[in-house]
């Protein structure tokens, strides 16, 4: 898919993080939003198999990952719109029972633990080739159980395993201990054994795809990205305040006039 085409998928699944938000007053649009173009290109950019896997360690994230799944076809846009309802599949964090969902995720700083097991099995046991995608949020690599995972992915040279860490510098009570310190965050990880690609505009496809099609060697790698909390709605872009909370009907509205997105519900 060529770059015109990903900037209208991402466009669409912006539409579709805050149709389906803004329905249940309730959820992450601004945790979303920073990850969409990451998302975008893993899926849609041409390197994506079938058999390959994707957790969403940032499971407060679950409207992107369940925008993602509209677009790949795997569930409706109307079952979308029950997001957060009572008997819903649909559910705030992600949960088994859904296409592509494995694990539960959403208990910040597991993730990457499950991401490193299931490559581990693969490349040890199963002898296939699936590739395992594991999207983190910054506020979680605070979290000690981040850097076990991380200290045995590198010992069993994971080079099927991949972290893709959304730096969006935000968290819920403020800025993150490191912000946006591309660098500590580089040395922490190299420290670690892991290859590190920098992506300086985590919005910008053509540096997103250089870090995804870079080979790793023998070794996993993590795609460290700085991105805009709130990304591509101006009252919501690196704005505090805003974590965990759905738009308005008025604000929804402005939001889309913004996007220049028509509304499709």
């Amino acid at each position: 898919m060529d770059t015109t085409k990903l900037i209208e998928k991402a466009k669409r699944l912006r539409y579709l993080i805050l149709v389906s938000t803004t329905k249940a007053a309730s959820g992450h649009p601004t945790s979303c939003l920073s990850a969409v173009e990451l998302v975008t290109f893993l899926r849609f950019g041409g390197n994506w198999q079938e058999s390959d896997r994707m957790i969403f360690s940032k499971g407060h994230a679950a409207p992107l990952l369940y925008a993602l799944l509209v677009e790949v076809g795997s569930i409706t846009q109307e079952e979308l719109m029950t997001l957060r309802q009572f008997g819903s599949r649909v559910q705030g964090h992600p949960m088994p029972g859904m296409p592509e969902i494995e694990v539960a995720t959403g208990s910040l700083g597991q993730g990457l633990s499950i991401g490193v097991g299931m490559a581990l099995a693969d490349k040890k046991f199963l002898k296939n080739k699936n590739q395992h995608y594991v999207l983190l949020g910054d506020g979680e690599l605070a979290e000690g159980s981040v850097w076990e995972a991380c200290n045995l992915a590198s010992y069993y040279k994971l080079d099927n395993l991949t972290a893709i860490v959304d730096l969006n510098r935000l968290e819920q009570d403020g800025e993150t201990s490191l912000g946006w310190n591309l660098d500590l965050y580089e040395a922490r990880f190299k420290a670690f054994g892991w290859q590190v690609e920098l992506v300086k505009n985590g919005h910008d496809f053509d540096e997103i795809k250089k870090a995804f099609l870079t080979k790793s060697i023998k070794k996993p790698k993590v795609i460290l990205a700085k991105t805009i909390k709130g990304k591509g709605v101006s009252f919501l872009e690196n704005q505090d305040n805003w974590h965990g909370k759905a738009l308005t009907e008025i604000e929804f509205k402005q939001a889309l006039a913004e996007l220049k997105i028509v509304d499709q519900t």
